[in-house]
């Protein structure tokens, strides 16, 4: 069963997180920030990717993305992305996505429009689950969960710490998201050494894994995502 996860937000505004992106075999790939920037009684949750290395004359490619989503319960309210990428030619193309989330009642849809470059935009929609946070936002959201609650049960050797939807905007689907707290683990990354709640995010038959801190405001310190790690710089 699917419940609200979010419990209070841990970060302030103004918070930037730094991030080195390697492949499992240690080679930099790219950079990443996490911003969490306040607007009005909203709070936008951003996301800013940059490959490591461009080629002469190239394009650099990047990624960026900005949630905006309601603070005391994270839920959506809307985002945009913007995608830079080479094609095997070497030529830049551009995605841009944007997306809302309206309440009617007790029913959220989620309306999206994409253009890309050389073809004609696209919209689409789709309702949405309850207890749902956009896909975007879950480096914060796995942050304001209770961890430490869990430390309290016993008998459990791998305790269910939530179970949640999650929307991704991009291909307009949901999904069950499952979390499980394993064991704290003591890790080094470019920012420290830190204790960490080592947590298994399932969705499907995919498990990836997160080390957060256990210390207040809980950054995400490594995340494995199946195809890049990344690794807290800065914070």
């Amino acid at each position: 069963m699917t419940i609200d996860v979010f419990t209070a937000p841990p970060w302030r505004a103004g918070e930037r997180l730094e991030y080195r992106l390697r492949t499992a075999g240690g080679d930099e790939v790219g950079r990443g920030v996490l911003s969490t920037v306040q607007e009005g009684d909203r709070v936008v949750l951003q996301q800013s990717y940059m490959e490591a290395k461009t080629p002469e004359g190239a394009t650099p490619a990047r990624d960026n993305v900005a949630v905006t989503v309601d603070p005391k319960t994270l839920r959506p309210v809307q985002g945009t992305r913007e995608t830079v990428n080479r094609d095997a030619s070497g030529v830049a193309r551009s995605v841009r996505t944007a997306w809302t989330y309206r309440v009617d009642g007790e029913r959220t849809r989620l309306s999206t429009h994409v253009e890309r470059e050389g073809a004609a935009p696209e919209d689409a929609s789709l309702d949405v689950s309850a207890h749902a946070y956009d896909n975007e936002s879950s480096l914060w959201l796995w942050r304001a969960i209770a961890f430490a609650k869990q430390e309290e049960r016993s008998g459990e050797d791998v305790q269910v710490a939530g179970t949640y939807v999650s929307v991704n905007p991009f291909e307009r689907t949901e999904q069950v998201v499952i979390l499980r707290v394993p064991q704290r683990e003591q890790i080094t990354v470019p920012a420290g050494t830190f204790d960490t709640w080592r947590i298994l995010v399932r969705t499907g038959r995919a498990v990836r894994t997160a080390w957060i801190s256990s210390a207040a405001p809980f950054p995400v310190v490594r995340w494995d995502n199946g195809d890049v790690i990344f690794e807290l710089t800065s914070a």
